[in-house]
């Protein structure tokens, strides 16, 4: 994940996943993996559970090789962690 620059107005912090062709070719996995890192996103958003991650104007979140594997509820630990180990 990669969290830009710290915002200095009121606007909403924008969040983006990629997931590149080189982590598979096949394009049905590939935004299925994005479409768990969106729900999770949007859980922890919907339940204000983002800690310090609003403070920034955007944030990337990068799929891997590792993750094409990984289960809802695991996806979402994982995204709750990484947005809980941003510094403020």
């Amino acid at each position: 994940m990669f969290a830009g620059l710290p915002k200095k107005s009121d606007t909403p912090t924008k969040a983006g996943f990629v997931v590149s062709k080189k982590t598979h070719k096949r394009a049905v996995k590939r935004n299925r993996l994005k479409r768990l890192m969106r729900e999770s996103y949007r859980i922890l958003l919907k339940e204000n559970d983002l800690g310090c991650s609003q403070k920034f104007m955007s944030l990337v979140f990068v799929g891997s090789e590792q993750a094409l594997d990984k289960d809802f509820k695991t996806m979402y630990n994982i995204i709750k962690s990484l947005l809980r180990g941003i510094k403020c």
